[in-house]
């Protein structure tokens, strides 16, 4: 019995190569594509809100401008834009001026103006799912109020709707 148990024990010396189990190399490639797409597709829409809320700012910032050129023309005519009993805080014909001057396609907000410098302290920019808000950090001595600013950038996306029947 000893000779059968040694002959059963063969030690080999070297390289031995394993087979290894093909759904496990399928199992890999599946993960790593199903990951790459995921991370590129998390890449790509970060890219696209990205762009979209530059544009917002830039657009924001024409309103503001806008802004102070209609509150100097309604200052002229002895009026002011501001309206706080308005929905969107400014008196009739100062939104389609300001849609005139300024090259925004988007909703604009006025809530608070100082009438002293004819600039605005806070206003709301909505564009699509883009929403800026402008709040003036100026000094209050007239020299940089509406030309110092904070603009906060939101991008929302809509979850549910529902419609009147």
């Amino acid at each position: 019995m000893s000779e059968n148990k040694a002959s059963e024990k063969v030690h080999v010396e070297g390289t031995q190569f394993y087979r290894r189990s093909a759904f496990r190399d399928i199992l890999r490639i599946v993960i790593i594509t199903i990951v790459t797409f995921v991370a590129v597709f998390v890449l790509a829409s970060w890219a696209i809100i990205d762009a979209g809320a530059r544009q917002a700012f830039k657009e924001a910032r024409d309103v503001r401008r806008a802004l102070r050129i209609v509150g100097t023309e309604y200052y002229g005519s002895m009026t002011s834009i501001y309206d706080q009993y308005s929905p969107n805080g400014m008196v009739d014909g100062a939104a389609e001026r300001l849609a005139d001057i300024s090259t925004r396609d988007g909703e604009v907000i006025l809530y608070s103006w100082d009438e002293e410098s004819n600039a605005p302290l806070q206003f709301e920019y909505r564009k699509g799912l883009y929403r800026v808000i402008y709040t003036d950090t100026g000094a209050r001595d007239g020299i940089t109020l509406g030309v110092e600013g904070d603009f906060h950038i939101y991008y929302s996306f809509e979850i549910l709707r529902f419609e009147a029947q």
